[in-house]
C-alpha cells in the first residue's frame, strides 16, 4: 500500500503541480534577502580586489615586491579567491563590464545593474581612502598615449570577458574551474600589459584610486577602454557560443540568483 506523502513532497515527486500562489510566496520572500547578500558580497570583493592591488603596487615601488607580483599575480589571485568564495552569492562580478556584459547578453537582470555598479564604485572609493589614511596612491606608469592605453585596455577587457562568458555558457560542467580560469586571464592579460600600461579591465578598480588622488581626468583611458572591450567580447561570444543559455544565468546572478 502506497504510503501517503505531504503536499510539499508529492509536489516535488511530480505527483500534484506546484501551487503559484505558493510558488511565488516562496521566491519573494528570499528575493530582499538576496540581492541583499548580493550587493554585500559585491562591495566585499571589489573593495579587496582595489586595495590589494594599490597594495601591491606600493609595496613594489618600495622595492618590497617584485612588480610582476604586484601587477600580475595580484589582482589574478584577489580575483581567483573572491570567485571561490562569493560567485555563489552575487556571481563575483566586482567589475563593472562584467555585470554590463552579463546584462547585455541576457543573462542578469537590468534592474540590478546600477544596484551592483553603486557598490563595486562605492567599494573602490573606499578602498582608495584607506589607502590614502597611510600612505599616497601610486601615479601609474604609462609608456604609451592615451588613446594607446585605451586600446590596450579594450582588447585585454575583450580577452577577461571571452573567458568569463565562455566558463558561464558551460558552468554546470566548468563552476569547480571557474575562479581558476578568469584569475588566469586576469594575470595573462597583467602579464601582457603591465610593462607599457596600467591596465586593469576594471572601471572601478581604477575609479577609487583615481578619484582620491586627483588624478581622474587621466584615468579616461582605463574608464572608458574595457567598455569598448565589453562589447567586443560579446560578438565573439556570440560569433563562437551563439545565443544565451539558462546556465549563464546562474553563473550571472549565483546560485541563489532569480531565474
Amino acid at each position: 500500500m502506497r504510503q501517503m506523502s505531504s503536499p510539499e513532497e508529492s509536489r516535488e515527486g511530480g505527483d500534484i503541480p506546484p501551487d503559484p500562489h505558493h510558488r511565488k510566496e516562496a521566491q519573494s520572500g528570499g528575493t530582499g534577502h538576496h540581492i541583499g547578500r548580493a550587493l554585500v558580497a559585491e562591495a566585499l570583493g571589489t573593495f579587496v580586489l582595489t586595495f590589494a592591488s594599490v597594495a601591491a603596487l606600493l609595496l613594489a615601488h618600495l622595492g618590497l615586491l617584485p612588480e610582476v607580483a604586484a601587477a600580475a599575480l595580484t589582482p589574478g589571485l584577489v580575483v581567483l579567491t573572491m570567485v571561490y568564495a562569493l560567485s555563489d552569492v552575487s556571481g563575483a562580478h566586482i567589475n563593472p563590464v562584467v555585470t554590463l556584459a552579463f546584462a547585455l547578453r541576457g543573462a542578469f537582470p537590468w534592474r540590478l545593474v546600477l544596484p551592483y555598479w553603486a557598490v563595486q564604485f562605492g567599494a573602490s572609493v573606499a578602498a582608495g581612502l584607506l589607502i590614502l589614511a597611510f600612505a599616497h596612491v601610486p601615479p601609474p606608469r604609462e609608456r604609451v598615449p592615451a588613446s594607446g592605453a585605451a586600446l590596450l585596455d579594450a582588447g585585454c577587457t575583450a580577452l577577461l570577458l571571452v573567458v568569463i562568458l565562455a566558463t558561464a555558457h558551460r558552468n554546470a560542467k566548468l563552476r569547480p574551474a571557474a575562479g581558476l580560469a578568469v584569475g588566469a586571464a586576469v594575470s595573462l592579460d597583467h602579464f601582457l600589459s603591465s610593462s607599457v600600461s596600467a591596465v586593469a579591465m576594471n572601471p572601478a578598480r581604477v575609479f577609487g584610486p583615481a578619484l582620491v588622488s586627483g588624478r581622474l581626468a587621466e584615468a579616461w583611458p582605463h574608464l572608458l577602454g574595457p567598455v569598448a572591450g565589453c562589447l567586443a567580447a560579446l560578438l565573439l561570444t556570440w560569433a563562437t557560443r551563439g545565443p544565451l543559455n539558462a546556465q549563464e544565468h546562474e553563473a550571472a546572478e549565483g546560485n541563489g540568483g532569480e531565474g
